[in-house]
């Protein structure tokens, strides 16, 4: 037996029942059509069905029998009946590096915090692992009065409390809310944790550790014990919808990308934003590769992972002299001036040890004999901690990490002087000992002390510490996402994505483009819109607004019929015919040609002005061999919310562009003070293929 989401269509009850969560009478109907029609009794229809939704879907959870959900598959008035699959968690000084704070922690009169007074009157929502309500980070009283909005509740099991902070708790299938993952807390406080002086992490990244929005209040949603399955995402968000939250914050996501039909955080994000709520989801962390991106529903706003100025360096000195850079949180280092031997792992092997387990420091695979004085060479993997546990355990006195499969190596905190090096310094290091034998991204933020620093046999139980990847990346801006919705109250989801993403930067802090984490040059497909940048989000002078019907018209050209569309709408819609275009024409606030003929293609945008009168320009950085041009050249708007159309064609110009590239430029409207940007992506169809 496995546990299945099931989807229905639309009916009365639902339309009448959808704000109370899990309702007597939709709960009993529930239980009558499980049980009428394939279960042998009500009470076994009871047991079966964990979970009623009445928000976000018509449907319920329940553990069935394979064949059992065949049968319901087939039964009138079911949609579908899917495997409730399981999905994965996406793993003080970045806040000055985006502007928000000067190097000695003062305000600048820019800065987008001084005009959403630090997110105030905001309600930030976290589905994760949980959190730790004991930590600093969620303990200073935003305000005395819980706002009258706020329809939720905190969790009072085992002791966990609620405050002036963090207004509300849930947990989903078991347990209780507390965090004893870390990963929660970590990203909650990133988005909106109170201001907490003297925060580090093992001494290292001392500061005031806050979140993006630290006057918001908060809620967490527990809905990942392990893994983080579909039916409990859906009941993280079918509760949030009815709370009232304004914002939600998932680091989590599919191991691979999925159709939006089948995809538990694009159907519960699509009932948010018809609610009005600003979903923002993680990429995950599987990239730079085609196709490795998750959370891509043009409703969301979906974050990448950028590094920051700051690096905790451990360099590695070989004995000729070379230094390679490396990085690690070391609180014991090893005495500067001596030089200790350098030995592989697979040298280092015990005797009944696979060498290709011992190339990792696996457990038991290595012999202290070998390791006693020496720094062994280790290849990184999932458990480096691990690694630096087992050389220390055989002897030895420190350990090289090389990254197997980039140059970004993520530093963390280890047993021994630990020293991470990229793949090509490790490369080096490597051919270095063949030819002698001579001697030889990262965010602090609340943790949960319920579990170790590193993993759950370490000791070290602390309550700040540093992680990397698209789910540290994704709470920052969620909190960006509160402080302009605490600015701008009735703005739609769409127009606070809209602002975030044209007001991005395609540059580093050194003026140098931005480099993937392999090192090559990025584009549109490694940093999308460009890395954020809060103080021009509160003022994009333009948006690229959409409504719940551009979102259903996306679904509709993308193929979906009025059955699959009931898992997104409770209610009937009628899809507009498809044209060429059709695609295309969705007001996003990118411009991507999938397929360009031969011909010329001419797509649609409409901006709003959500600033000050003015006379905007476009202006075209034009994709390789791809001729641009936008009608009409300049708009001008006289008030706020006026909304301007325009149109820009592409046509290829037959030189530069293959097949199979992807070619990239941008067109920017401005008025001497705004600049609104959007990236274009175009590729050259086959013969004969017209763009979609």
């Amino acid at each position: 037996m496995q546990s299945y989401v099931v989807y229905l269509e639309r009916d009365s009850h639902h339309e009448t029942n959808k704000h109370v969560l899990g309702s007597d009478q939709t709960r009993q109907t529930y239980h009558d059509l499980l049980g009428s029609c394939l279960l042998s009794s009500q009470e076994r229809a009871k047991e079966a069905i964990f979970y009623s939704y009445s928000s976000i879907i018509n449907g319920f959870a329940a553990v069935l029998e394979d064949d059992e959900a065949e049968m319901l598959s087939g039964h009138p008035g079911v949609v579908s009946v899917l495997p409730d699959k399981v999905n994965q968690l996406h793993t003080t000084r970045s806040w000055e590096f985006m502007g928000l704070e000067d190097s000695n922690g003062g305000i600048p009169e820019e800065s987008i915090w001084k005009a959403a007074n630090f997110g105030e009157d905001v309600i930030i929502a976290n589905l994760d692992t949980g959190v730790w309500p004991e930590s600093p980070s969620f303990n200073c009283t935003v305000s005395e009065t819980i706002p009258s909005r706020w329809k939720g509740q905190c969790d009072s099991s085992s002791g966990f409390k609620c405050n002036r902070k963090l207004i509300g708790a849930r947990y989903f299938n078991q347990g209780a809310s507390a965090d004893t993952d870390g990963h929660g807390s970590h990203t909650l406080s990133t988005a909106a944790g109170c201001l907490v002086p003297g925060a580090n992490f093992l001494g290292s990244a001392n500061g005031t550790a806050k979140g993006g929005s630290p006057k918001a209040w908060v809620a967490t949603y527990k809905v990942c014990y392990g893994g983080c399955y579909d039916a409990d995402i859906l009941a993280g968000f079918d509760a949030a919808i009815q709370d009232g939250v304004d914002i939600i914050s998932l680091s989590l996501g599919s191991f691979s990308p999925v159709a939006y039909s089948s995809d538990s955080i694009a159907i519960g994000s699509f009932h948010a934003v018809k609610n009005g709520i600003t979903v923002v989801a993680s990429a995950g962390n599987s990239g730079p590769y085609a196709s490795s991106v998750v959370n891509v529903a043009p409703w969301m706003l979906t974050v990448a992972a950028s590094s920051v100025d700051r690096q905790f360096e451990s360099d590695v000195i070989l004995g000729n002299g070379q230094k390679i850079k490396g990085i690690s949180f070391n609180t014991d280092t090893l005495p500067p001036g001596n030089l200790y031997p350098l030995i592989n792992a697979v040298d280092a092997k015990s005797s009944d040890a696979d060498p290709s387990d011992a190339k990792y420091c696996y457990s038991s695979t290595l012999e202290p004999s070998k390791v006693k004085g020496q720094i062994v060479v280790c290849i990184s993997s999932s458990d480096d901690v691990e690694k630096s546990l087992e050389v220390s355990q055989a002897g030895g006195v420190g350990v090289v990490l090389v990254n197997s499969y980039s140059d970004s190596p993520t530093p963390k905190a280890h047993y021994l002087p630990t020293s991470m090096v990229s793949k090509k310094d490790g490369d080096s290091i490597l051919a270095y000992m063949s030819q002698a034998e001579a001697p030889g991204l990262y965010i602090l933020a609340a943790y949960s002390e319920a579990t170790g620093a590193t993993s759950d046999s370490d000791k070290r139980h602390l309550p700040f510490n540093i992680i990397s990847g698209t789910s540290m990346s994704c709470p920052h801006v969620s909190g960006i996402a509160g402080l302009v919705k605490s600015i701008h109250p009735g703005w739609s989801p769409a127009a606070i994505k809209s602002a975030i993403m044209t007001t991005g930067f395609k540059k580093s802090n050194k003026g140098e483009k931005i480099q993937t984490s392999m090192g090559s040059e990025a584009n549109p497909f490694n940093y999308g819109a460009g890395h954020v940048s809060p103080n021009k989000a509160q003022d994009p002078g333009l948006v690229y607004d959409m409504t719940i019907t551009d979102h259903l018209n996306f679904l509709c050209y993308i193929g979906y019929d009025e059955k699959q569309l009931a898992k997104f709408y409770d209610k009937s819609y009628q899809c507009p015919n498809k044209t060429a275009t059709s695609l295309s024409d969705i007001n996003y606030p990118s411009i991507t040609i999938p397929e360009l003929p031969s011909g010329a293609v001419t797509v649609t945008r409409t901006l709003k002005n959500v600033g000050t009168p003015g006379v905007y320009k476009a202006y075209l950085d034009e994709p390789s061999g791809i001729s641009v041009k936008v009608e009409p050249a300049s708009l001008e708007f006289k008030e706020v919310n006026e909304e301007k159309s325009f149109k820009i064609t592409l046509q290829s110009l037959g030189k530069d562009v293959g097949r199979d590239d992807y070619v990239f430029g941008e067109l920017t409207w401005s008025d001497g003070l705004h600049n609104v940007k959007s990236p274009i992506v175009v590729k050259k169809a086959e013969s004969g293929v017209q763009s979609a």
